[in-house]
């Protein structure tokens, strides 16, 4: 029998593991589906089929440059009611970010985490 890849969880960094939990969940939609501890430093979520871990670092200067070179694309149906609803739970975009459609063809926008991981949605 072939191997079959089923899935992959990206792996966040995060300089602050309660701030992005919070971010993810209460902006994002996200839910939290574990925790190593309270207060967390490895933490899952999930939003429909996407999953996602989040991984505190101890080193906050090095996480927040490891988050800024980290990016991750979720795939939405329903891009745009995704999209009012981040807006409506006080997101921020990215400023190169707004809801657009791209050459390539996907329907898409760009957001920053707390850590300055680039989230892109789109569909």
């Amino acid at each position: 029998m072939e191997a079959i890849i089923k899935a992959a969880v990206p792996i966040l960094p995060a300089a602050d593991t309660v701030r992005s939990l919070e971010w993810w969940t209460e902006v994002c939609g996200f839910r939290e589906t574990f925790r190593d501890s309270t207060p967390p430093t490895y933490v899952g979520i999930n939003r429909g089929d996407a999953i996602l871990h989040i991984s505190g670092m101890n080193d906050k200067k090095l996480a927040r440059t490891v988050g800024e070179q980290t990016m991750v694309r979720v795939i939405v149906a329903g891009i745009e009611a995704m999209y009012s609803e981040y807006q409506d739970r006080g997101g921020i975009l990215h400023p190169n970010g707004p809801l657009q459609t791209k050459p390539w063809g996907t329907k898409e926008f760009t957001v920053l985490d707390p850590n300055g991981v680039c989230v892109t949605f789109q569909e």
